[in-house]
C-alpha cells in the first residue's frame, strides 16, 4: 500500500513538473533566443579583445539566467582560463563541458562538443600529455565522423594532433601519415568550397604545426615536403581579398626560419644560409617570438656568434612581456644562453649565466610549487562553487514545483516527507564521497606535481650534459649517463681547448635534487677553468676551494680529470678521490691505471693543493673512465657486477669502438641486474687513440 501511494506521488509529480517546465518555456522562447544572442555578441566582443577576466565574468552572469548551455559556458570558461596559463582550471571546465554534450546529436551541442574536444586535445598536446591527447581526439574524431562532422577546422585539427602525437610516442609511421594526409586533404577540401582568406589561415595553421612537429623531432626530410605546402598555401592566402598582408608577412617569416632549420639539418648550408637571411629581413624577426626560433636554426648550423648576438635583448624580452624566472624559462631560454655564449667563446657572459641559473632554480622550483598550489586551490574553489550552484539550481526547481503544486497539498506534504528522509541519505552519502575524494585528490596532486617538477629537473640537468661527441681526427671518444632516479649525481663533460682536449667524471655524494644541483656546479666550474688553460692538478684545486666554501651540507665529489695533448700524444691527469679508469694497450690487454697519487674528493677541505700525473697514450690504447654504479651494480642476490667482469668484457670487446664498448657494459650490467632496481648512477665514459 505504501509503495502504490509513494508511486501515484511521484507519478503526479513528475506531470505537474513537466507542465509548469513546458508552460514556463514555450512563452519565453523568443526572450530565451534574444538573450542568447545577447550573450554571443558580448563574450565574442571580449575574445577578440582578449580580456579573458571579462570573459569569465560574462558567462558566469548569463548563465543563471539561460544565456548559455551548460556546454557553452564550459567552453568559454575553459578558453578563458586556457589563454591565462591556468591549465587545470581550463581542464576542469573542458571536462565537465563535454560530459554535458557528449550524449547529445543537437547542432548546436555538436559543435560546442567539437569545440571543446579540439581545445582539450591541443591543451593535452602542449603539456605533452600524448597518451592523453591521443585518449581524448580518437573517440572524437570517430564520433564526428560518425554524424557527418568531419569537415570542420576542430575535427581536421584534431586528426594533426593525433598524427603529431603517434609520432611523439613512435606509433606506426603508416597511421601517423594517414592522419596527417587526411587532415590535409579535408582542408583542400574545405577551401574548394570556401575559397577565403579564413579557410587558407586555418590551413596554415595546420601545417605549419606540423612542420614544426618534424623539425622538433629532428625528422627533416618529412618536414620539407610539409615546408613546401605551407609555401604553397601562404601563396594561395595572398591572392584572397580578404587577406592581411601582415599575416602573411609574418607567415613568410615564420616559413623561412623553418626552411632554413630543415636544410641545415639535411647538410644544405649555403641554401639554408639564404633561407635565414630571407627571414632576417621580416619584421617577425625583430619580435621575441622571432629571436627564439632564429637561435634553433643558429645552434643546429654552429653559428654561436650569431645566436650569443641574438640573445643580448633576451632579459629585456623577457621584461617586456612580464616572464618570471621559473623551470621552464630556464630549460627554454637561459640554457640555450648560456650554451651559445659558451661555444661563442664568450666566457663571462657564459660564466655570469650558469651563476644565475645556479643561484634562482631553487627559487624557480619553489615559485613553480607555489603556482601549482595557487592553482589547485582555485580548482578546488571552483569545484566546491559549481557543486553549490548545481544544488541552488535544484532548490529553485523545487521552489517552483511547490507553488505549481499548492492544490495538492497533502500529496506535497508527504513528498516532502519522503524527499527529506532521502535526501538526508544522500547528503550523508555525497558528504563521506567528498571526505574521501578530497584525500584521492591530495594524494594524486601532490604526486602527480613532484613528477611534474622531477621531470622537469631532468630535463635541465640532462640538457646540460653533452651528447654530441668531439671529431677529432686520431680520437674517438664516447660517455653515457644513466641516472637511478629522476635526477642523479653523476656528471661527465668534456671541452676542446687549442690542441688539448679536456675531459673528466664525477661522482657526487648523496642522490636527487640536492646532489643535481652539486654536479651542476660542478660541470660548469670545470669546462670555465678547462677554458682558462688550467691543468688538471690546478682545476681540482680551483674546484675545492669554490665547493668547500659554505658547503654546509658536507657534500662533495669525486673526480677523475684529464688533459690529452692532441699533437704530442701525452696525458696529464688528476685524480680526486675517484675509481682509477681501466687502461688498454693495441694488442688488447687490459689493466687498472696504477695512480700514484689519489688525493682527497673535491669539497671536503679547503686549501688543499691537488696533484697530478702524466703518462703518454700511444696509438691503439683505450681508456674507460666509470662510476661505482658500474662495479657495484646489484642483482637481486645483492651480488656486485665487480671489476674483473668489467676487464673481461673489455677484453672480449677490445677491437670495437668506444660506443660499442660502453653499450655493451650497458647491456651486461642490465643482464647482470636481473630485472633489480638499479641502486646507483651509472655513468662511463670511453677514450681511445685511433690509427685513423
Amino acid at each position: 500500500m505504501k509503495k502504490n501511494l509513494l508511486r501515484m506521488v511521484a507519478a503526479a509529480l513528475m506531470f505537474c513538473y513537466a507542465a509548469l517546465f513546458l508552460s514556463g518555456c514555450g512563452g519565453n522562447s523568443k526572450e530565451r533566443e534574444r538573450l542568447n544572442r545577447e550573450a554571443e555578441d558580448m563574450v565574442y566582443a571580449a575574445y577578440l579583445n582578449k580580456d579573458y577576466t571579462r570573459i569569465i565574468e560574462l558567462v558566469d552572469s548569463f548563465k543563471p539566467l539561460g544565456g548559455f548551455s551548460e556546454g557553452k559556458a564550459c567552453y568559454w570558461l575553459g578558453y578563458a582560463y586556457d589563454r591565462m596559463m591556468q591549465k587545470r582550471m581550463a581542464e576542469l571546465y573542458w571536462k565537465t563541458g563535454i560530459a554535458a554534450v557528449e550524449n547529445s546529436t543537437n547542432e548546436e551541442d555538436l559543435r560546442v562538443y567539437a569545440g571543446i574536444a579540439n581545445r582539450l586535445t591541443g591543451l593535452l598536446t602542449t603539456w605533452t600529455e600524448y597518451e592523453g591527447a591521443l585518449k581524448m581526439a580518437v573517440p572524437a574524431t570517430e564520433r564526428l565522423k560518425s554524424l557527418g562532422c568531419d569537415t570542420t577546422s576542430e575535427y581536421t585539427n584534431m586528426l594533426i594532433y593525433i598524427g603529431c602525437c603517434q609520432s611523439r610516442l613512435g606509433l606506426s609511421d603508416d597511421k601517423t601519415d594517414n592522419s596527417l594526409e587526411e587532415a590535409y586533404s579535408t582542408h583542400l577540401d574545405f577551401i574548394k568550397r570556401h575559397p577565403y582568406a579564413t579557410s587558407y589561415r586555418d590551413a596554415i595553421i595546420g601545417v605549419t604545426n606540423i612542420s614544426y612537429n618534424y623539425l622538433e623531432m629532428g625528422d627533416y626530410e618529412k618536414a620539407c615536403p610539409w615546408l613546401e605546402r605551407m609555401s604553397q598555401l601562404i601563396e594561395g592566402y595572398e591572392k584572397q581579398d580578404d587577406a592581411r598582408p601582415d599575416y602573411a608577412e609574418k607567415q613568410w617569416a615564420r616559413y623561412n626560419i623553418y626552411l632554413a632549420r630543415a636544410l641545415e639539418g639535411l647538410g644544405h648550408k649555403d641554401e639554408a644560409a639564404e633561407a635565414y637571411r630571407e627571414f632576417c629581413q621580416s619584421k617577425f624577426f625583430q619580435t621575441a617570438e622571432g629571436k627564439l626560433l632564429a637561435s634553433d636554426y643558429l645552434r643546429l648550423a654552429g653559428r654561436w656568434q650569431d645566436a650569443a648576438n641574438n640573445f643580448e635583448s633576451m632579459d629585456e624580452l623577457l621584461k617586456e612581456y612580464g616572464t618570471r624566472y621559473s623551470l621552464e624559462m630556464i630549460q627554454k631560454m637561459h640554457l640555450r644562453k648560456y650554451e651559445v655564449n659558451l661555444k661563442a667563446g664568450r666566457i663571462d657572459t657564459a660564466l655570469a649565466v650558469s651563476m644565475s641559473i645556479t643561484e634562482r632554480l631553487d627559487s624557480a622550483i619553489t615559485l613553480s610549487r607555489s603556482a601549482e598550489a595557487r592553482e589547485e586551490a582555485a580548482v578546488h574553489q571552483k569545484e566546491l562553487e559549481m557543486t553549490a550552484e548545481n544544488e541552488r539550481y535544484i532548490r529553485q526547481r523545487h521552489i517552483g514545483l511547490l507553488i505549481g503544486m499548492a492544490a495538492i497539498v497533502v500529496l506535497l506534504i508527504i513528498y516532502i516527507i519522503v524527499r527529506h528522509r532521502v535526501g538526508a541519505r544522500l547528503r550523508k552519502a555525497h558528504s563521506d564521497l567528498k571526505t574521501a575524494y578530497n584525500q584521492l585528490e591530495e594524494t594524486t596532486t601532490a604526486k602527480e606535481r613532484m613528477e611534474s617538477e622531477l621531470r622537469i629537473a631532468r630535463d635541465i640537468q640532462m640538457s646540460m650534459v653533452p651528447s654530441v661527441f668531439p671529431s677529432v681526427e686520431g680520437i674517438d671518444m664516447y660517455a653515457s649517463m644513466t641516472p637511478a632516479k629522476e635526477v642523479g649525481g653523476d656528471l661527465y663533460t668534456f671541452l676542446r681547448k687549442d690542441d688539448m682536449l679536456y675531459f673528466c667524471i664525477g661522482d657526487v655524494s648523496g642522490k636527487g635534487v640536492p646532489a643535481s644541483l652539486f654536479m651542476a656546479i660542478a660541470t660548469r666550474g670545470f669546462r670555465t677553468l678547462a677554458m682558462m688553460g688550467k691543468t688538471p692538478a690546478k682545476i681540482a684545486t680551483r674546484l675545492n676551494a669554490e665547493l668547500s666554501e659554505s658547503n654546509e651540507m658536507g657534500m662533495f665529489v669525486t673526480m677523475f680529470i684529464c688533459m690529452y695533448d692532441l699533437k704530442q700524444g701525452r696525458l696529464e691527469y688528476c685524480n680526486a678521490g675517484h675509481n682509477p679508469p681501466i687502461i688498454g694497450n693495441a694488442e688488447g690487454q687490459y689493466t687498472f691505471l696504477n695512480v700514484k697519487e689519489t688525493n682527497a674528493p673535491i669539497g671536503l677541505w679547503p686549501d688543499l693543493e691537488y696533484v697530478g700525473e702524466e703518462m703518454n697514450l700511444p696509438i691503439g690504447s683505450m681508456m674507460l673512465l666509470y662510476t661505482d654504479g658500474l662495479n657495484e651494480a646489484e642483482n637481486g642476490q645483492q651480488e656486485q657486477y665487480g671489476e674483473n667482469r668489467i676487464i673481461q668484457l673489455m677484453t672480449s670487446h677490445a677491437s670495437q669502438s668506444a660506443r660499442d664498448i660502453i653499450e655493451a657494459l650497458k647491456a651486461d650490467t642490465e643482464l647482470f641486474r636481473e630485472g633489480a632496481e638499479q641502486n646507483d648512477d651509472l655513468t662511463m665514459l670511453a677514450f681511445s687513440v685511433t690509427n685513423s
